[in-house]
């Protein structure tokens, strides 16, 4: 009997980028193709290589994740961790800050 194994396939995603992160990649949506069962930072890596103005501001300088100051949620429904969730074609992440001011 064969067992089941997990694969990847690619899925393509929308990132949404909020506040200081849109004023420095310029722009509002990144569209990103990576696998479904990414990680986090797998996720920054992208983001960081499609717009290197990210790195060090919002992605950490060694691309393996967001600075402690961003936080990424999916759908506006659930925030994710370093080990991230599965993503379907179309899905949405949001990046913000999570410091605010007021």
């Amino acid at each position: 009997m064969t067992s089941a194994r997990n694969v990847s396939t690619q899925v393509t995603i929308n990132v949404e980028l909020f506040g200081n992160a849109r004023l420095l990649a310029e722009r509002k949506l990144v569209r990103l193709s990576i696998a479904d069962d990414c990680a986090l930072s797998d996720i920054a890596e992208g983001i960081g290589r499609q717009h290197p103005a990210l790195v060090g501001t919002v992605v950490r300088e060694d691309l393996t994740g967001f600075l402690d100051s961003y936080t990424v949620n999916l759908n506006g429904v659930e925030f994710l961790d370093e080990q991230g969730q599965r993503l379907s074609d179309g899905d949405s992440l949001l990046v913000f800050s999570s410091q605010a001011g007021g």
